[in-house]
């Protein structure tokens, strides 16, 4: 029988570049061809139902990313040394990212428009109606974080496990409750795959099925295979000690939102939609 961990080859700055290209595709099918389309500015030769394969095709490429970024997510929990600072920075960058990511996707006003301000003023209602990625992975962390510390503070006092587990559900549930208020990017469906890696993470292989199993009920998810896949041959070491360029992972998301849009404007915006 082969040994699986000698296939297991793949360190944690490979995954988030493939998190990073996957993701960059499925942001310009969302940002770039939806909104083309829709505005009935393609005048190419390919018919609706064409479009539509690629569109979905795209997407469906798009879907390994976010798994992805949950699981190194939790394994970035467990090893860093300041948890705190991991989490500022999940702030810091999903408040930069957030007018970027709203004018991208959810604009329905200035759809083309390059001054950014005007566009953003003219769909300002977009910033108190939904929230980017970073804000799904906070949550998640900080879920997650409070986790942690109840079950080691119930160990230490030799609490009932049962108290442990109710502690464990009501923090899921106020986590996802949050995210769906805000309605956060993946919402409380994010916050439970963050669960799963991490309540599972003794488990190798099982808390990649499961959480697999679980993505699988918003339909297109399953497409995310080859993510769980790679998450599998994962041999739980970071790479290369990138220093202070492991902040191009987290400038990554709002500069490349930021591009697509202005290319966006650049191509289209001379029609005025």
């Amino acid at each position: 029988m082969p040994d699986i961990n000698r296939l297991r080859k793949i360190n944690g700055n490979t995954l988030k570049i493939v998190a990073c290209i996957t993701m960059l595709i499925d942001h310009i099918t969302a940002g770039i061809m939806y909104p083309v389309v829709r505005n009935g500015l393609y005048s190419g030769n390919l018919s609706i139902d064409e479009i539509n394969k690629i569109y979905i095709f795209l997407r469906g490429v798009g879907r390994t990313a976010f798994p992805i970024f949950c699981f190194l997510l939790v394994e970035g929990f467990i090893h860093t040394r300041s948890r705190l600072r991991y989490a500022l920075s999940l702030l810091l960058f999903g408040i930069i990212s957030e007018a970027s990511f709203d004018l991208l996707f959810f604009a329905e006003d200035e759809v083309f428009n390059i001054n950014m301000l005007d566009a953003l003023k003219a769909n300002s209602y977009l910033l108190n109606d939904q929230c980017n990625v970073y804000f799904t992975l906070l949550l998640g962390l900080l879920v997650i974080w409070a986790m942690d510390a109840v079950c080691r503070i119930f160990k230490e006092k030799n609490i009932p496990i049962a108290f442990t587990i109710i502690s464990i559900a009501v923090i899921e549930a106020l986590g996802c409750l949050i995210a769906y208020k805000i309605n956060s990017d993946y919402d409380f469906y994010g916050i439970i795959l963050i669960s799963i890696f991490y309540l599972l993470k003794r488990y190798e292989f099982i808390r990649i099925l499961v959480g697999y199993i679980f993505i699988c009920q918003l339909g297109i998810e399953f497409a995310s295979l080859p993510g769980y896949i790679l998450m599998a041959l994962y041999n739980h070491k970071r790479g290369r000690n990138l220093g202070n360029f492991k902040y191009f992972f987290y400038l990554f998301y709002p500069v490349h939102l930021t591009l697509i849009y202005i290319v966006r404007c650049l191509i289209w915006g001379k029609y005025g939609v």
